[in-house]
């Protein structure tokens, strides 16, 4: 993909009738995330947002508003602080805040789209193939064949490209969240090795490792945009000198 390290999720305006009836769950999660990120980043949580903000800063760098990747930025933004960063003050991430605290009403209909959303998983995905409007990805931790039935977002995936996402389960498949960040095919070999080495720790250990690991790529992907003068050999690797 070659539009920086990833892509925002947009349901296509341009499909047919019996197609955006198919995708309005979809379109209810992201307007969930985006009520959540509204309410999570102003009143008393205010300072929280910017200083979440600053520490994506260090992530992803200072944010540009006339660059093209700008609405992708945000996303990646919303969708780490939302389910990624503990709140401060609660130690919880915003969608586990949220269900366990209620600071705002919950509907009965949201609720089951909220407990789904708390059951994500960040990972990071082998593209395999499309058939229809169904996505098969690998799980490159778990190893197992996943299926995004019924994917409002078909484009952008390559086989050579390992890319990372958010998946949130939904019946008996799942959908991608707001964001993904894809990797340069010269960096797989690294991406392998590390995973192994995550995949060898106790299984309590593997959670926080995955996740500490997926935003140190995603740290990795940002420096390859920022230094395009510097090898990515040099850059997606453990003696890096550029403090990823």
């Amino acid at each position: 993909m070659e539009e920086g390290d990833g892509m925002e999720l947009k349901l296509e305006s341009n499909q047919p009738a019996t197609k955006q009836e198919d995708f309005a769950y979809v379109k209810r999660y992201y307007e969930i995330i985006d009520g959540l990120m509204q309410f999570y980043a102003a009143g008393p949580f205010a300072d929280e947002a910017v200083a979440a903000k600053l520490e994506f800063f260090e992530l992803a760098g200072i944010f540009d508003e006339q660059s093209p990747s700008f609405d992708m930025r945000m996303a990646q933004f919303t969708d780490w602080y939302l389910f990624s960063r503990p709140l401060t003050s609660s130690g919880l991430v915003p969608i586990a805040h949220h269900l366990v605290n209620r600071p705002a009403r919950v509907s009965e209909s949201d609720l089951p789209y909220l407990k789904n959303m708390s059951l994500n998983r960040l990972s990071l995905f082998e593209f395999i193939k499309i058939k229809n409007q169904d996505v098969y990805v690998k799980d490159l931790f778990s190893k197992y064949k996943l299926v995004i039935k019924n994917s409002p977002v078909t484009y952008g995936f390559t086989p050579e490209e390992y890319f990372q996402a958010r998946l949130i389960p939904h019946q008996d498949s799942f959908l991608f969240s707001i964001a993904f960040c894809f990797h340069p095919p010269e960096a797989t070999k690294f991406i392998n090795a590390q995973v192994k080495l995550v995949n060898k720790l106790p299984d309590e250990q593997q959670k926080e490792a995955r996740e500490r690991l997926v935003l140190r790529l995603f740290r990795m992907r940002n420096k390859f945009e920022q230094y395009r003068h510097v090898g990515i050999k040099e850059i997606y690797s453990n003696e890096s000198r550029l403090r990823v």
